[in-house]
């Protein structure tokens, strides 16, 4: 054979395996895009599927919140009105103990007046 054939082989021998290299690295990047484009896909639907779950989380926290706070204006609320219906009945029993005994009321308060007034007296007396 001559050097020429010999060299001509040998180019057709290295353009064949340089295509079958190309192909197959064609292949390999098809192959890497295709698997990117699943992974990101993937990642998409776990991102949506993670927003769904914090924004569930969310209303739930929140539905959690208002009930606690209706609870405690609730409570609240009731005790104001406990306190103001033992307060009214307090001063109603007042009224009627004044009315049924006016010597002794006037008696206490006058004494509850000195004593008053010597406490207080007393710390001035101490702050000079």
């Amino acid at each position: 054979m001559s050097d020429e054939k010999l060299v001509e082989r040998a180019r057709e021998a290295v353009a064949d395996a340089a295509s079958e290299v190309s192909d197959v690295v064609d292949d390999g990047v098809e192959d890497a895009r295709e698997r990117f484009e699943e992974a990101a896909a993937g990642f998409e639907r776990k991102v949506r599927r993670t927003r769904r779950e914090m924004r569930r989380r969310a209303e739930e926290l929140g539905d959690a919140a208002r009930d606690k706070y209706d609870r405690a204006v609730e409570g609240v609320q009731h005790g104001f009105e406990k306190v103001r219906k033992d307060a009214a009945d307090l001063a109603e029993d007042v009224n009627t103990y004044v009315r049924e005994n006016p010597g002794k009321s006037i008696l206490m308060a006058a004494g509850a007046g000195f004593v008053l007034g010597l406490l207080l007296r007393g710390r001035r007396r101490d702050e000079i």
